[in-house]
């Protein structure tokens, strides 16, 4: 038992401070989801701009670049982003009256899923860490690629869905 404790300490100890700020403000943002607001199109882009971002470092650092997983990462991204885009479908979105901003309705799935795409996120990188060649098999490397492309994907589709009801209320505001 010690040796479990042990090793889960020391992997504990050893995850960079930005991973516990990371996780921090995505528990803050998903409590925040929780809730009916007005927000800016601005904040609405750094969730899906910080599972973007950390997908695209994964793919750099730790695959190599090819079409096999350039291919795996779009279908997962694609999967995601028509989840995300209709997990909020039916909640209310509607253009704000604060520049670039819309009024969306309780997202009860956003903590959740920053919960579960960190959790899987947080696995695999200590599975990096301690024994690389793991995820280097096709299976768990294949695994790695979709799972990020789809979470990141959840994000942006929600992203699209609120862009698109502001677009489209521009557009009938305009005509």
């Amino acid at each position: 038992m010690s040796h479990m404790i042990d090793f889960i300490s020391g992997i504990l100890i050893h995850t960079p401070v930005w991973v516990y700020l990371i996780l921090l403000f995505l528990i803050s943002r998903g409590i925040k989801a929780r809730k009916p607001a007005t927000v800016a199109l601005e904040k609405l882009a750094i969730i899906p701009a910080i599972f973007l971002l950390w997908d695209v470092y994964d793919l750099l650092v730790f695959r190599k670049l090819t079409l096999a997983t350039g291919s795996l990462w779009l279908v997962g991204l694609l999967s995601g982003a028509a989840m995300g885009f209709i997990l909020i479908k039916r909640t209310a979105v509607a253009r704000a009256a604060a520049p670039r901003s819309i009024y969306r309705g309780a997202d009860y799935s956003a903590l959740p899923f920053m919960m579960l795409a960190f959790a899987v996120k947080y696995v695999l990188g200590v599975m990096s860490a301690i024994a690389p060649e793991v995820l280097q098999r096709p299976g768990a490397s294949a695994f790695a690629i979709i799972t990020g492309g789809l979470f990141a994907g959840v994000f942006v589709g929600k992203f699209v869905r609120y862009v698109r009801v502001y677009l489209a209320a521009e557009v009938q505001e305009a005509g």
